[in-house]
């Protein structure tokens, strides 16, 4: 029994052995040996094609293949598989002169791979053809969306997208992703200021021939009148929505969940302490936030105020979240700026809720605001969705409200407002507001103290989703019996800010309006003769613009719902030889003359001035303010109290006395209580320049 046992474990033994053996060998097999690496690899670029070959090895049942072109921003593999060598890569066609990145692997039975060291090439230049023409809207953002007409050729490469320098080197691909309708093209911050060109290769009786269009530069903007140039700095943004205004050659931006942001000169963001008082945090961690509109709750509007050079109050239209219903409020503090540093108190006020109380924030809710003289502001508000506010007496929703700022006090102006989205006063006094209608009938208006302007009676938009006018009568479409629009824009616009073009900007824009828009993603130029307009130029920018300003440093400023701050300044593009006619017919400066005087003027009237004057809107600092005091009497402008020494002065102000004036005020007018700038006459004669410009 003992001998059966021993034998009986043993054979159990050997059994065991045996089964770990088959699992050694199957593992072994499954493991398998690592291919052999390909070796010899070597790409030759002909006929617009990339051919690769390889010395074989023995274990291999195939291969693959890995290109990429190696000047290209986002490198990204492409990979094909052959039995053999050499291959021929069809689906890539080979640019003329574009570097390629290929490398190859063994597979074996087993699928594993080893992959070659990368090797390059560079495909031949083919013949030069003629210059080929692409319509393209330039890109001033992220992307450009590309529409390709007419292609004249057969037997053709893809299109290339190159970023290049202005003398055509360092060109890199341009890379794409697929968007609605076609290819979008990334167009990243660094790019600006290089030239934009197409590449196309193609066959012609035999003969391959590349073709090349440069078709501009990125952040160019070619209008009617002008060629622009774009730069922009991102924000840290929240939702859609937010306002800027000016603070010196700083940018103030609110966004839309209230934080306060500075914009340097040089393009820099900085965030200030403290936000808007908008009980936000409440409302965000409300169970039923969306119910009472969180979507649509932010800043409508900022304004600032000048007490003294350092010293500003700071306005806010925003909604505000009680607990149980949404308040649209005016809320003001003090904005202090010494030197860089910029602060906001902490001691907000509320100056004007408007009433009722509503159920939900909405997207309807308007907010621009100007100031009406010293003690009050004019603001715009919308109907909030609810059609019947703004032909309700007893509401201030869908009017335009004048506050008497120290006390709060509201008077209702104008009614039958929908969604004012713009607010501004021209040098005549005239009050202009832009509005969205419904689907269909964006507004532009002359607002008029005791008008009507029909809505929800009248419109020239149609209600969402219907062809019924608003409401629903036989006068389809029409605006009788209130008082019309002076333009409209049907289908909309999506029409937002709206401003009074400062013509020591853009001289050729003198009186026009500029008005943003939203699902039109473009700038519209208005040419009018005082109140009748004569033409619209649409102006493409490629983002939704929210709001405007003009800088004192002669640039616009656009904000986009992505929280992007685009600045515009005129091209010196009008100073090529292209340009020569236009410059002659429009007498246009070139940038070696009147520019760069005048440069140097905006920065040192932002360093001697700008902290008593306001330039761009008649409101009075510490100083009057000077928007068009060339022509107007000295010591004359209403409002404010000028010394004995400038009134008595029976003079016009002109460029030539505002020089003698800055350069020595007490020998202009003796007994003046302005002090002396200690400016040298080549500075004061900068300074009367840009102002008089």
């Amino acid at each position: 029994r003992k001998i059966r046992a021993r034998v009986s474990a043993l054979a159990l033994l050997l059994m065991l052995l045996a089964s770990a053996g088959c699992m050694y060998v199957k593992s072994t097999l499954d493991k398998g040996q690592a291919p052999g690496t390909p070796t010899e690899v070597a790409i030759s670029a002909s006929n617009r094609r990339l051919t690769v070959a390889w010395r074989a090895v023995a274990d291999a049942t195939s291969y693959q293949i890995a290109v990429r072109p190696k000047n290209q921003l986002v490198p990204a593999w492409r990979e094909y598989t052959t039995p053999s060598s050499p291959y021929t890569i069809a689906a890539m066609w080979a640019m003329s002169g574009m570097q390629y990145e290929v490398r190859v692997a063994t597979v074996n039975a087993e699928g594993q791979s080893e992959w070659s060291a990368s090797v390059s090439v560079t495909a031949p230049m083919l013949q030069a053809a003629g210059a080929i023409r692409i319509p393209l809207s330039l890109p001033v953002g992220e992307t450009v969306s590309v529409e390709l007409g007419h292609r004249p050729f057969t037997n053709r490469s893809k299109w290339h997208w190159f970023i290049c320098s202005a003398d055509g080197a360092d060109c890199k691909v341009l890379p794409k992703r697929k968007g609605l309708g076609g290819w979008q093209y990334f167009i990243e911050p660094e790019m600006h200021g290089k030239h934009l060109s197409v590449q196309v290769d193609y066959d012609k009786e035999g003969v391959s021939y590349s073709a090349t269009a440069v078709l501009g530069v990125v952040g160019t903007l070619t209008t009617h009148l002008y060629d622009l140039q774009s730069t922009w700095v991102r924000l840290r943004w929240d939702a859609e929505g937010g306002a800027l205004v000016p603070l010196g050659n700083n940018l103030l931006v609110a966004t839309p969940r209230g934080r306060l942001a500075l914009v340097s000169p040089t393009k820099e963001a900085t965030y200030l302490e403290g936000n808007v008082p908008m009980n936000k945090a409440e409302l965000q961690a409300h169970p039923d936030r969306g119910h009472f509109g969180w979507g649509h709750f932010r800043v409508a509007d900022i304004l600032l105020k000048r007490h003294s050079a350092e010293q500003y109050d700071l306005f806010v239209t925003h909604h505000y979240f009680t607990g149980e219903c949404i308040r649209f409020r005016l809320s003001a503090t003090t904005l202090l700026q010494q030197g860089a540093d910029v602060s906001v108190s902490s001691a907000w006020r509320t100056i004007f809720d408007a009433e009722p109380c509503l159920s939900a924030a909405s997207e309807q809710a308007g907010g621009r605001m100007v100031t009406d003289g010293p003690d009050h502001l004019l603001v715009v508000t919308g109907d909030h969705t609810q059609d019947e506010y703004a032909q309700a007496e007893a509401s201030h929703l869908g009017k335009l409200v004048r506050v008497e700022i120290e006390t709060g006090r509201a008077e209702t102006l104008a009614l039958g407002l929908r969604n004012p989205q713009g607010l501004a006063r021209d040098a005549a006094g005239t009050v202009w507001e832009t509005e969205h209608g419904p689907q269909g009938g964006d507004e532009l208006n002359l607002l008029v103290s005791g008008g009507n302007y029909g809505w929800p009676q009248v419109s020239y938009g149609v209600r969402y989703g219907r062809r019924v006018n608003v409401p629903n009568d036989e006068e389809v479409g029409r605006h009788d019996g209130f008082i019309k629009p002076v333009f409209a824009w049907v289908p909309s616009i999506g029409i937002s800010s709206i401003l009074v073009n400062d013509e020591r900007l853009f001289p050729l824009w003198r009186d026009d309006l500029l008005i943003a828009s939203l699902i039109g993603h473009s700038l519209f130029r208005v040419r009018r003769d005082g109140v009748d307009v004569q033409y619209v130029e649409r102006i493409e920018i490629g983002s939704r613009i929210r709001d405007l300003a003009q800088m004192p440093d002669r640039q616009l400023a656009l904000l986009d719902d992505s929280g992007r701050v685009h600045f515009l300044s005129r091209s010196y593009a009008h100073c090529n030889e292209m340009s020569k006619r236009k410059r002659n017919v429009y007498a246009i400066d070139c940038p070696d003359t009147v520019d760069t005087v005048a440069a140097t003027g905006a920065q040192l009237y932002s360093m001697h001035c700008s902290g008593c004057h306001n330039l761009t809107v008649e409101q009075h600092g510490i100083g009057p303010h000077l928007v068009g005091v060339v022509g107007r009497r000295v010591g004359s402008v209403g409002g404010y109290l000028f010394s004995d020494a400038l009134r008595s002065r029976d003079e016009v102000w002109t460029p030539a006395s505002l020089e003698r004036f800055l350069a020595n005020p007490g020998e202009f007018a003796p007994g003046t209580a302005k002090s002396s700038l200690n400016i040298t006459p080549a500075a004061a004669r900068a300074i009367a320049d840009f102002i008089g410009d």
